[in-house]
């Protein structure tokens, strides 16, 4: 009998449970980004960028980091509410080490949209007010900023690239023929930056049938940043200065440079440089 009556006990809890209406999700609506860019003025430069992800946050709450194509959905429950997208990049172009990007000014839109509906709008960023430009080289303006390297061994000095191997208007080539081994360019002037803050970077554009090393130059001394993977078509990365600004030797002042080593399995590499940005905030 006691058997008997826990069957039943168990039986109507599972019956009970069965029928027991869950609780839908929060009602929402989606935005699609029907483009992404970066509008610039006259002191800042090209508007090229690669930013990769969308960073959404609805009332201040983060809500999720979305590629740039997506759909992306905000919970609203049919009431008005406030949403700030944040541009975001691959930090020193690495896949695993996505950040948002503080350069830029949030996107901010207050809006009533009724649950289940999609609205599309383009999504257009710009540098924030803070942003200082440190150096800037575009190559089609004269008094060029990059220079041959004379505190460190180098084999060859930059010229300007074809017309089908530039980016936006002129853009440099730096390559090793014959005997030459190393190519080093730099900054023509030395930068002060601030130690104390993280935000400092390189943007480039770039294409190279190498890697490539990027870093600074504290006196006579090479401190290496960062090694830069090969690529076939121009790309944009953003590369983190602040950690090689402070490495031993410290100078107050320092040079950006980059570097191209020859390789047994290529004996002819190149390097193409456009858009070079050392910005801090």
């Amino acid at each position: 009998m006691r058997f008997f009556l826990l069957f039943v006990t168990l039986t109507n809890l599972f019956l009970l449970s069965s029928c027991k209406k869950y609780v839908p999700a929060d009602a929402a609506f989606f935005i699609k980004p029907t483009s992404v860019s970066v509008s610039t003025n006259s002191t800042q430069g090209t508007s090229s960028h690669k930013i990769t992800d969308l960073w959404l946050y609805v009332d201040g709450k983060f809500q999720g980091a979305y590629p740039t194509g997506n759909l992306m959905p905000v919970i609203n429950k049919n009431q008005k509410v406030k949403i700030n997208i944040f541009a975001g990049i691959k930090n020193n172009g690495i896949s695993g080490t996505r950040m948002s990007w503080v350069f830029y000014n949030y996107l901010t839109i207050d809006t009533l949209v009724e649950s289940g509906k999609t609205i599309e709008r383009p999504i257009t960023f710009k540098y924030n007010e803070n942003t200082k430009f440190a150096w800037m080289e575009n190559f089609d303006s004269p008094g060029y900023t990059l220079i041959k390297s004379n505190t460190n061994p180098t084999d060859t000095n930059w010229k300007f690239a074809s017309p089908a191997d530039s980016f936006e208007g002129k853009s440099a080539e730096i390559g090793l023929t014959g005997n030459a081994i190393i190519a080093q360019v730099e900054s023509s002037i030395t930068y002060t930056l601030p130690s104390g803050s993280s935000n400092v970077y390189l943007e480039i554009n770039y294409k190279s049938n190498q890697a490539f090393e990027v870093g600074m130059v504290s006196g006579a001394v090479n401190k290496s940043s960062l090694m830069v993977n090969p690529s076939d078509t121009w790309n944009k990365i953003y590369i983190q200065l602040a950690d090689v600004y402070n490495r031993e030797p410290k100078s107050n002042s320092q040079k950006v440079y980059f570097k191209l080593i020859k390789t047994s399995e290529n004996p002819t590499p190149k390097l193409f440089l456009d858009n070079i940005k050392l910005i801090y905030l």
